[in-house]
């Protein structure tokens, strides 16, 4: 049995996860770094600290904690609001942080109610922020009163950020209980409830132009679910468990499993795109796609590059990557653990163009 334990969140976390294949690596996202961007910033949140990094100079704007690091530690990709005023940050001491992205990360608020990790990122909409919890609940945050709303629950933890889809007044959130769960974004209630998905889901659907929702589980399995219903419409075996949420463009889902397999699979039906290609190891987050190039990560100090025709090429970058690229203009950006750099900016090729701290004189 193949058992590559990585930083795990808790002893009862690795045994609700063994239930359901014990064939395959327990991972967590300890240890990999969450990462988003604006035109002009990059906001990391590495363990101890979330940064800020100028995009244009490369230098640190601000970090946050200023001095002493949180010791429970950010991993979690940060969300910046609509109006860009709050970047919000789950923690792993079991709050969501409010910072002032404008005003030197300035704390403004914290919302604790959850009492256990957040592990996944809030969705953001209007003036709410739909934060799952480890505890299995979703909580309806109002951004100006900083309280719950209203709190959903499924049967177990929730490890993935919920997301949306424009026609529908909803949220969709996948749970470590084998269904993706279809809330009303505006009361909590209860719209809908998937099949099992035969094994534990921790990674975003994604959701394409007809609302159809594409999201793969433990049970080593890419599934198709009705967006009102969320009944299966087709699904399709791959060799190990499905961590992330798939990559959706242009009607092909690109995605990658715990044995290192990559995907892609038309819409429509699940039939391959291009025959399987095979990184180092696990790939265990979701992959950039821009333009006829597909840039994915796996748990390796290895940058993967394939073409939408199936072509494959790498580039190693050091350290550990486990989190997937980021595009900022025509920059990929990469956040290694436990190398001398925390972000790393790389041309379209792969070619380094910059780091993060820059290195010492």
């Amino acid at each position: 049995m193949r058992q590559k334990t990585l930083l795990i969140l808790s002893t009862l976390a690795i045994l609700s996860l063994l239930v359901s294949a014990c064939s395959s690596a327990v991972y967590s996202s300890t240890g990999w770094f969450g990462l988003s961007t604006t035109s002009d910033t990059a906001y990391l949140a590495a363990g101890g600290f979330v940064y800020a990094i100028d995009l244009n100079t490369h230098n640190q704007k601000w970090k946050f904690p200023a001095d002493k690091a949180n010791t429970k530690g950010f991993y979690a990709n940060p969300v910046l609001t609509p109006d860009g005023k709050q970047l919000l940050v789950p923690g792993y001491d079991n709050s969501l942080y409010s910072l002032d992205p404008n005003n030197n990360g300035t704390e403004l608020w914290r919302f604790s109610d959850s009492k256990t990790r957040l592990i996944a990122s809030p969705l953001v909409i209007g003036n709410l922020a739909y934060q799952p919890s480890s505890n299995g609940s979703v909580y309806a945050i109002d951004l100006t009163t900083h309280a719950a709303q209203w709190t959903a629950t499924t049967k177990a933890g929730i490890w993935a950020e919920p997301t949306t889809e424009a026609n529908c007044s909803c949220i969709y959130v996948s749970s470590m209980d084998g269904h993706v769960y279809k809330f009303d974004s505006n009361n909590g209630r209860q719209l809908a409830q998937s099949p099992s998905l035969n094994g534990a889901i921790v990674g975003t659907p994604a959701v394409g132009p007809d609302g159809t929702l594409y999201v793969g589980s433990f049970g080593k399995q890419m599934f198709a679910l009705d967006g009102n219903t969320l009944a299966i419409q087709w699904q399709v075996p791959t060799h190990d468990w499905v961590w992330s949420g798939p990559a959706l463009e242009n009607n092909v889902l690109y995605f990658g499993d715990l044995a290192g397999y990559f995907y892609a699979l038309n819409t429509a039906d699940g039939k391959a795109n291009f025959t399987e290609l095979k990184a180092s190891n696990a790939i265990v987050d979701t992959p950039l796609v821009t333009g006829d190039k597909i840039y994915f990560t796996a748990e390796s100090d290895t940058l993967y590059i394939a073409t939408t025709s199936g072509n494959l090429t790498s580039r190693v970058i050091g350290g550990q990557i486990y989190s997937g690229p980021t595009l900022a203009g025509s920059t990929i950006l990469v956040a290694p653990s436990g190398f001398t750099a925390q972000l790393i900016a790389l041309g379209e090729d792969g070619t380094q163009q910059w780091v993060f701290p820059p290195p010492k004189s």
